[in-house]
């Protein structure tokens, strides 16, 4: 399949999914003086980095988005009142309302001596690997003394990590720059020995700008640990957002990271082994002088590394799939080509019909093993070169394809249905059917059309396809949805 693919950007359709998979608390979380106080302000007012995907942003229709937002929307469920975005043009806009009591919290901010002058900090909620990037040609960085003295390194400006690393790291040359892409530039050009951030959006910088010659030289050992700030002048909102912060499951911070942060390492690697192992495996090859073909094959293990980090940057784990962070800049793509040359474009979302009902009847492995199937159902159907499979989110999965004609469409999509309903899945003892409810457009894409408007008409379509028994499908245009085909 070519490679067409998403980041995440926080659609209708995954609020829709991510909303009606979460829980409801239902008993009182919070002490009658918390409920009284907040029923007293009538609202919190909150503000956002609106520029620093994956973790948060605001939309081109200035939606909040990104994992932040994800958050937000599992507090507001257990508050008594409103969460209100205070929009601003960029994160020192964001402190300094804070400082200005414009806002009443920071939704992501790590805590440094001088916010805490006018910040109280939650526990922190959200960790972050910190990594280094720099060409291809430089070493394995395990800790920051691994950079050389004097080497100007880059990291971004205004956040919490630019003055700690200059407390405690006084001999870095730390060089700070507005956003990642520019600071990614100059290490490409060479002016700089590398880029100092979190895994998150360096990795997100890399795929956004098409950047493909540098690599995560290594994984440094602080993380970047992100919590709430809340104003200090009222510390009970600081011990109603910590009870609250505390009510999100495991599970469900799990789900958020899945759908935003794409690279991940494996939790049982032992990286302080690995950098011990490597350090004496140089040493040896020194010892022995054969450096030349040492050198060599570590070039071949780097290489290595990167295209696994790659992989993993833009694949599902479990269904092998293009990931959500992958969709996005490729849809956007598909859209622009099928526009300039008048091409069909296809875009099918597709929900698993009562995929809850599979976890708690059959357990969460079997409904594991059905995603696989259905995966795998999926790869064997749309072969075409210019077909793009994406697992969404959870049981939602997107195609994409260029170039074919609603009718060919069409029995391809019905045949697949067919496929899935007799399809058997089978784990150890236990068997099971499951069906799909798709909704689909496919025309030739008008020149004002965008992927958001995209992808709404076909989550719309498959909302019809849901509301018509499920297991169907139902095609939609601009002007109308056609009759489902059950």
């Amino acid at each position: 399949m070519s490679a067409l693919g998403f980041k995440g950007t926080g659609s209708i359709l995954l609020f829709c999914f991510f909303m009606a998979n979460t829980t409801v608390w239902a008993t009182p979380i919070l002490s009658d003086a918390q409920t009284r106080y907040l029923q007293q302000r009538g609202k919190v007012t909150y503000c956002i980095d609106p520029d620093w995907l994956p973790f948060e942003a605001l939309s081109e229709h200035g939606k909040h988005t990104g994992i932040s937002a994800e958050y937000m929307a599992l507090l507001q469920k257990m508050l008594p009142v409103p969460l209100q975005l205070h929009p601003t043009s960029d994160w020192p806009a964001s402190l300094q309302a804070a400082k200005d009591r414009h806002c009443d919290l920071l939704t992501l901010a790590m805590p440094t001596p001088s916010r805490l002058d006018y910040l109280n900090f939650s526990k922190a909620y959200l960790a972050v690997p910190n990594v280094v990037v720099t060409t291809k040609d430089k070493a394995f960085i395990r800790s920051v003394a691994d950079i050389p003295a004097l080497s100007p390194v880059g990291i971004r400006a205004g956040f919490g990590t630019l003055e700690l690393y200059q407390q405690r790291y006084p001999q870095l040359q730390l060089v700070p720059f507005h956003d990642y892409e520019q600071g990614l530039l100059q290490v490409q050009a060479g002016n700089l020995f590398g880029m100092l951030g979190n895994m998150g959006s360096i990795s997100f910088s890399l795929q956004q700008n098409s950047i493909t010659n540098l690599k995560i030289a290594g994984r440094l050992p602080e993380d970047t640990q992100l919590s709430m700030a809340c104003r200090n002048d009222e510390p009970i909102l600081l011990e109603i957002f910590d009870i609250l912060l505390a009510e999100i499951s495991p599970e469900q911070k799990q789900l958020i990271n899945n759908h935003w942060l794409a690279v991940r390492y494996d939790q049982g690697f032992d990286y302080e082994l690995f950098w011990q192992m490597l350090v004496a495996f140089v040493l040896l090859m020194s010892i022995i002088s054969i450096s030349y073909l040492k050198l060599k094959k570590l070039n071949l293990a780097l290489i290595e590394a990167n295209r696994r980090l790659e992989q993993l940057s833009q694949h599902d784990p479990l269904t092998g799939l293009y990931n959500r962070q992958y969709f996005e800049p490729r849809v956007q793509q598909a859209l622009a080509l099928c526009q300039r040359q008048q091409l069909p474009l296809t875009l099918a979302m597709m929900d698993l019909d009562h995929f809850k009902r599979i976890n708690d009847k059959l357990g969460h492995n079997f409904g594991d093993q059905c995603l696989k199937d259905f995966a795998a159902l999926c790869q064997s159907q749309f072969q075409r070169k210019d077909d793009l499979l994406v697992r969404y989110g959870g049981e939602e999965f997107i195609l994409v394809s260029v170039g074919c004609d609603a009718e060919t469409m069409q029995k391809l999509l019905q045949d697949f249905l067919q496929r899935l309903e007799a399809h058997q899945v089978q784990l150890n003892k236990q068997q099971g059917h499951c069906t799909v409810s798709i909704g689909w457009y496919c025309d030739i894409p008008p020149s004002d059309m965008d992927s958001e408007s995209l992808i709404e008409l076909a989550d719309r379509a498959l909302y019809q396809a849901k509301d018509a028994g499920r297991n169907c499908l139902v095609r939609s245009t601009l002007a109308r949805s056609f009759k489902p085909d059950c």
